[in-house]
């Protein structure tokens, strides 16, 4: 996996020039492209799901004129199994969660029952300039100066822990988390920001298990959901289900939570700002 370091400096200075007018970019998942759908999930037939590693959607937003495409790219690790992808996730008996990307991992069976096993499920985001319709979509990087996205349903059980961790370098900005005092604790570990889950099961729509995450000055970022699970018998052997909301249908309260950047990757990014190479680029 790779990270800008500076990315999160150029970010702060962009953002200081432009939240004036930058209107934050809300992520529409309803339009998936080209998606094998092969399964169903159990608790909705009639919804499709794809057990394919990588999603691409269409006219998932606009910013600055453009049309905005994505590419998702999934890639479960450690002791975790997938059990598929949801592309626009919606909900069976509300208006919302809709025009969501929800997915599902599970302990992998194969580990004794018993035996503690910790991993997760990273996903990469990448933004694309759909401009040009379907011929070259998915090939040209497109920068948001600034979106939105919520992570939710990340809540745990006794028996398992559900976390998220947010790269700074990806051009994170703020976050804000719910009010209840159970909700998700946030904890700053230089490069990340890890989301620690209540331990408890909570609703889709309630922000005990919900994120609000702001990014700027970018055409990638990483959620990489972390777990750890303890299953004395196979009926705690749960699957973990979460998803991620770009319209916003989750309303918090209180103001955003400010992402302080690392004193080495500020001085970084002066020294670039300096020679005059502080324009963003994407770097393999």
């Amino acid at each position: 996996m790779k990270h800008i370091l500076c990315k999160s400096l150029l970010a702060s200075t962009i953002l200081v020039t432009t939240s004036a007018y930058a209107v934050p970019v809300d992520l529409d998942f309803s339009n998936p492209y080209n998606v094998n759908f092969d399964t169903n999930p159990y608790w909705d037939p009639s919804h499709p799901a794809t057990t394919d590693g990588v999603v691409h959607y269409t006219n998932v937003g606009m910013s600055g004129g453009n049309t905005i495409d994505a590419k998702v790219t999934a890639t479960v690790f450690g002791g975790y199994v997938p059990d598929f992808q949801i592309p626009n996730y919606e909900s069976t008996s509300v208006s919302e969660p809709n025009g969501d990307h929800g997915f599902l991992y599970r302990r992998d069976s194969s580990i004794p029952i018993g035996q503690a096993v910790t991993g997760g499920l990273e996903f990469v985001f990448e933004l694309f300039d759909g401009s040009g319709g379907l011929t070259n979509t998915f090939t040209n990087p497109i920068t948001a100066d600034e979106l939105n996205i919520i992570a939710y349903d990340v809540d745990g059980e006794p028996q398992q822990t559900e976390n998220l961790r947010v790269f700074k370098s990806d051009g994170l900005m703020s976050y804000i988390t719910g009010t209840n005092p159970a909700s998700l604790v946030a904890t700053d570990m230089g490069a990340s920001i890890l989301f620690e889950g209540p331990g408890t099961n909570f609703s889709e729509t309630d922000t005990t298990g919900a994120v609000l995450l702001n990014f700027a000055n970018t055409d990638s970022f990483t959620l990489r959901f972390e777990s750890s699970t303890i299953a004395n018998n196979s009926s705690l052997d749960n699957p973990i289900f979460s998803a991620i909301d770009g319209d916003l249908f989750i309303q918090f309260q209180g103001p955003p939570v400010t992402v302080p950047t690392p004193i080495s990757v500020t001085l970084l990014g002066l020294g670039l700002v300096g020679l005059g190479l502080s324009r963003k680029r994407k770097i393999a």
